[in-house]
């Protein structure tokens, strides 16, 4: 059997930021990340452990029928293929494949071709012309105050909606793929 490709979209309602870990030397300390065209786009891997943590949080609070389990709390990821808890199964870890794959999310039309028109127009490799530069300052964990002399600078992409795919191994139960379902339900009325 094939497995079952689904299309989703991620709609931001605030400029949104999916850093690189690199910077631009005296200008921005986090840049977006970019495909090879230079459109900003969310990496599968970003997506799939947003949607991880939400699937742990609801099972915690019992949202999902009772067939669905979580691993002990004391234990941090399931170790063998046998009775893997539900999240484990769909989302794997470093031992057991995830039977879930999350593409990257692109920009959607219109916004996709306002992009390559802004990235025509103006292609300064150092600032782009399709996001925000927002400042940020850096707060003590431990005194939950602003830490001196830590400005900084992240690019944001502006409020608008990325489309992307996700792939469901032809393993997965149908009563998994009912929960998977709820989850993205009931994860449509929380801000991403």
């Amino acid at each position: 059997m094939a497995d079952i490709e689904r299309a989703y979209t991620l709609t931001f309602r605030a400029p949104v930021s999916i850093f690189t870990g690199l910077g631009i030397a005296g200008l921005i300390d986090r840049i977006a990340v970019r495909d090879v065209g230079g459109l900003p786009y969310i990496p599968g891997s970003s997506v799939k452990g947003r949607l991880r943590f939400f699937a742990e949080r609801l099972l915690q609070t019992g949202s999902l029928p009772h067939s669905y389990k979580l691993r002990a709390q004391n234990q941090p990821l399931c170790k063998g293929v046998e009775n893997t808890c539900a999240v484990c199964r769909l989302f794997g870890n470093p031992s057991i494949p995830a039977l879930l794959r999350i593409g990257q999310a692109s920009p959607l039309p219109p916004w996709d071709n306002i992009f390559r028109q802004l990235l025509k127009a103006n292609s300064n490799p150092v600032v782009h012309p399709d996001v925000e530069i927002l400042p940020g300052i850096a707060l003590s964990r431990l005194r939950r105050t602003a830490l001196p002399d830590h400005l900084f600078f992240d690019e944001a992409v502006p409020a608008f909606s990325f489309s992307g795919t996700l792939f469901l191994d032809s393993r997965v139960t149908l009563q998994e793929t009912r929960g998977g379902c709820a989850l993205v339900r009931v994860r449509q009325l929380q801000h991403i």
